[in-house]
């Protein structure tokens, strides 16, 4: 039997409140989605964690700030696409290509031979170079979008821009690519 979790808006408005305890869940929540937002938009590991951290001190630090009438996931992730652009004014993103842990196949495909392996391999590093070369406002819907999963109505809350912008935006970006 699933037993049913608190909704984001909840949690953080506890939190809000100065109950620190209820971030914890918030985190392992977007730990994923957040983390590949970032590590796609910074094009480094280690400094998409470190940036991660941040956010969620911001997160801690603006908890003032929020308004649980509003969804929680733009929110967050708007904190996050401001960290990351004043990341990437001070550090342009790297064109080094971002290899995921998991194969950029599908883990119930048969088993792939080398050469398949290579194929796919080299396709994904191609892709992660494009996009670190896109500009930050197509790389952010773009990843947003793909990785992330997000609908356009959440990406332009998050990115401050309307909706045709954010559609606009990923048709220039996939174009690029």
């Amino acid at each position: 039997m699933k037993t049913l979790q608190p909704p984001d808006e909840w949690l953080m408005a506890q939190v809000a409140g100065g109950n620190r305890e209820q971030l914890e869940p918030l985190v392992r929540r977007y730990a994923n989605r957040l983390l590949t937002f970032i590590e796609r938009m910074v094009g480094n590991h280690h400094r998409a964690e470190e940036l991660f951290q941040d956010v969620f001190l911001l997160v801690w630090q603006k908890r003032g700030q929020y308004d649980d009438r509003r969804p929680f996931k733009p929110w967050l992730f708007a904190i996050a696409a401001n960290k990351v652009r004043e990341s990437v004014r001070s550090r342009p993103a790297t064109a080094t290509p971002i290899l995921d842990d998991d194969p950029p196949w599908p883990a119930n495909a048969p088993d792939l031979s080398p050469v398949e392996t290579a194929i796919a391999t080299e396709t994904a590093a191609l892709v992660g170079t494009a996009i670190a070369q896109l500009p930050v406002t197509q790389r952010t819907v773009v990843v947003l979008r793909i990785w992330c999963g997000l609908s356009y109505a959440e990406i332009a809350q998050i990115a401050n821009q309307l909706e045709g912008t954010a559609r606009a935006n990923m048709h220039h970006g996939l174009t690029a690519l």
